[in-house]
């Protein structure tokens, strides 16, 4: 019988200056990174859409039970493990898609706006509030700002309107608004008769991220978050459909398996991978690890240092636990 591997743990906390979704109302988001053999991997829960907490996370982890969690963070370290022996970096040979802005509420929207504008962003993925009023008016301001650079629009409701509040936010969009739309992620909790009634009337393409084990039509993107789920039972629960992978706005080692995740999965399908949400480091309070990722007009550049997911020197002054 082989012996079980032994894992160690770093837990950390990442603060944002303000809400980074609908559903949740935390600055602060606890995690930990873990450590087996020479490989990393992420834990990142968020209680808010089901998950364990993260203390729970690694009880049970103690205990050889996973969760969907911690089952991609140990897939991942085994990964990264294997190419730290190798002397490789996990992204050799391989392409990340581009990625849209995540559009930080807690920053000045000037110099955000700058940014994107200069650097050629080829679109802006803003979380939406349950006053789509609001939501509205700030996307109004995008198209204006934007409509000499072609920036296209993408919003994250979380579920959070229900379907007559999405048309009403549809409805009163000025064109240069809706015209500038690329998707818009959850609108309301997921029915695929309301979800392909909304779409069809509204010519708006859905993105569908809770329920995609269930759903079936009223959706054009199905969004895949490799901490969470493996791309591939999504891809092949929606063989139609193409997939926008994000992170799970974690840990820059977790923000990077994502990366790494994306790339495998545009080798594998090809254009069915689409422009992806890969792109939040500048969401958080700044670290060693963040301050490593540069993405330049969305295109995420991956730490080299070590091999695998990178930032070697920097996981090897952590002081890890042993989980035991």
């Amino acid at each position: 019988m082989t012996a079980a591997p032994t894992i160690y743990v770093y837990e950390y906390l990442l603060r944002s200056g303000v809400a980074l979704n609908s559903a949740s109302h935390r600055r602060v988001f606890p995690g930990a990174l873990i450590r087996v053999g020479s490989g990393f991997g992420c834990i990142h829960p968020w209680p808010e859409f089901g998950d364990a907490p993260v203390e729970q996370q690694l009880l049970l982890l103690q205990e050889g039970v996973t969760t969907p969690v911690s089952a991609m963070a140990l897939r991942c370290a085994q990964a990264d493990g294997a190419a730290r022996e190798a002397g490789v970096s996990l992204f050799e040979g391989l392409e990340i898609p581009r990625s849209h802005y995540s559009w930080s509420f807690a920053s000045p929207a000037d110099p955000q706006m700058q940014r994107l504008l200069s650097e050629g962003w080829p679109a802006l993925k803003a979380k939406g509030f349950a006053n789509y009023g609001e939501t509205r008016r700030f996307l109004e301001q995008c198209a204006r700002l934007g409509e000499s650079s072609g920036l296209k629009l993408r919003v994250d409701f979380n579920g959070c309107l229900d379907a007559r509040g999405f048309s009403q936010f549809i409805e009163f969009m000025p064109l240069r608004t809706y015209q500038r739309l690329d998707l818009i992620e959850d609108p309301f909790p997921y029915d695929a008769a309301a979800w392909k009634q909304a779409q069809d009337r509204w010519g708006v393409r859905l993105a569908l991220d809770k329920g995609w084990q269930s759903g079936t039509e009223g959706f054009s993107t199905v969004v895949v978050k490799p901490a969470r789920r493996d791309w591939r039972t999504v891809a092949a629960r929606h063989p139609r459909h193409p997939l926008m992978i994000t992170s799970a706005m974690d840990h820059a080692l977790g923000q990077m398996f994502a990366a790494h995740e994306a790339a495998v999965a545009r080798r594998e399908l090809g254009d069915r991978i689409g422009l992806c949400g890969l792109c939040t480091q500048h969401l958080f309070e700044p670290d060693g690890f963040f301050e490593r990722i540069q993405s330049p007009g969305g295109l995420i550049q991956p730490d080299l240092v070590g091999g695998g997911l990178g930032f070697g020197d920097l996981l090897e002054r952590l002081p890890w636990r042993r989980l035991t």
